[in-house]
């Protein structure tokens, strides 16, 4: 009886100690990368720019402009205290997106992107603009 009462002790004090660095490294901030203030820089250069209606996948009232997408991920990112909103590119295909993901949760986690292509020289192409949500 004792033996199974430590056991449980000690699992359960190894449970709450390994819950509790999972819910800290959680808060911890990524280095920045040398690319991303220009990245964000040039997209809020085309704010005003319309996304067209075939590109449009978002839910709620439309937004149909880049800078109103990037105020809808601002909005979406500020309604809880953690940082949702990441961006970066690969290869010429960036995006902006705001996770609503629960640590717990496996599915039905939802996502909202901003999506856009650069050509060779790292321009913009202003007609690739698209917005995404995904469940």
């Amino acid at each position: 009886m004792k033996r199974t009462t430590l056991n449980i002790i000690i699992f359960l004090l190894g449970a709450t100690a390994g819950l509790f660095s999972a819910w800290v490294c959680s808060y911890r901030e990524s280095p920045p990368a040398a690319e991303q203030q220009p990245l964000l820089e040039n997209v809020m250069r085309h704010a005003s720019t319309e996304i067209a209606a075939e590109n449009y996948a978002c839910e709620g009232s439309p937004v149909t402009t880049v800078g109103a997408v990037i105020a809808s991920l601002l909005e979406m990112n500020n309604t809880t205290s953690r940082n949702r909103l990441s961006y970066g590119c690969y290869n010429e295909v960036c995006t902006l997106s705001v996770s609503d993901c629960k640590p717990w949760q496996n599915q039905e986690c939802s996502t909202r992107f901003l999506k856009f292509e650069r050509d060779s020289q790292q321009q913009i192409l202003p007609d690739s603009f698209s917005c995404l949500d995904m469940p």
